[in-house]
């Protein structure tokens, strides 16, 4: 199932292009054996990273993601689709855009934990948009598309990795606006300017 976003492409600095691409929209002529060719990466892992059902069927606009190299294609969660990697990927660019590899890899882990929890709801997508949860869906400034580092976190996360050793909550303390409910929760990890809790 390829997905079809609206790209505009001024939305993204040159910088995007010194980093390696983690998506390829479809132009007239392309084939999944060329658009993996061009990434490195083989048709099968194409079919399944983004659970294309019609290998042969891709249409001109169709956003393709492209798994990292060395992505080993197993996630804790089942059935996450490949917008649900997206939008985590895009919650982490959002969150932790100034923070080190680990804060986005730990924000993203913060996602994955509450998904396993019986506490919060149980996809990626409930998760993010459950009501009061994360300021940049709260205030409807979640970007379009991440840089390539939290599409890596967002990919290591779902594949179990977890700096923020088993955290529900983050947030940075400098800047909440909800002291009251962070003096009720345990922090358990400090990375950067956020704190991780239960």
């Amino acid at each position: 199932m390829v997905f079809t976003l609206t790209i505009l492409l001024f939305l993204f600095g040159t910088s995007v292009y010194a980093q390696p691409t983690f998506f390829h929209v479809v132009q007239p002529g392309d084939t999944l054996t060329h658009v993996a060719s061009k990434h490195g990466v083989t048709v099968g892992e194409l079919v399944v990273f983004n659970e294309i059902d019609e290998p042969n069927k891709i249409w001109v606009g169709d956003v393709i993601l492209i798994p990292p190299k060395g992505y080993i294609g197993s996630e804790i969660i089942e059935g996450v689709t490949p917008g649900e990697r997206l939008l985590l990927a895009r919650v982490i660019y959002a969150e932790a855009r100034g923070e080190s590899f680990e804060g986005k890899v730990a924000v993203g882990a913060v996602i994955v934990n509450r998904v396993k929890s019986s506490s919060f709801p149980s996809t990626i997508r409930e998760v993010v948009y459950q009501p009061g949860q994360f300021t940049p869906v709260e205030n409807d400034i979640l970007p379009e598309f991440p840089d390539y580092s939290s599409w890596d976190a967002a990919l290591r996360a779902l594949a179990g990795e977890d700096p923020s050793g088993g955290a529900l909550f983050f947030y940075n303390p400098r800047i909440t606006r909800y002291r009251d409910f962070w003096e009720t929760r345990t922090v358990i990890k400090v990375i950067g300017n956020h704190n991780f809790a239960i």
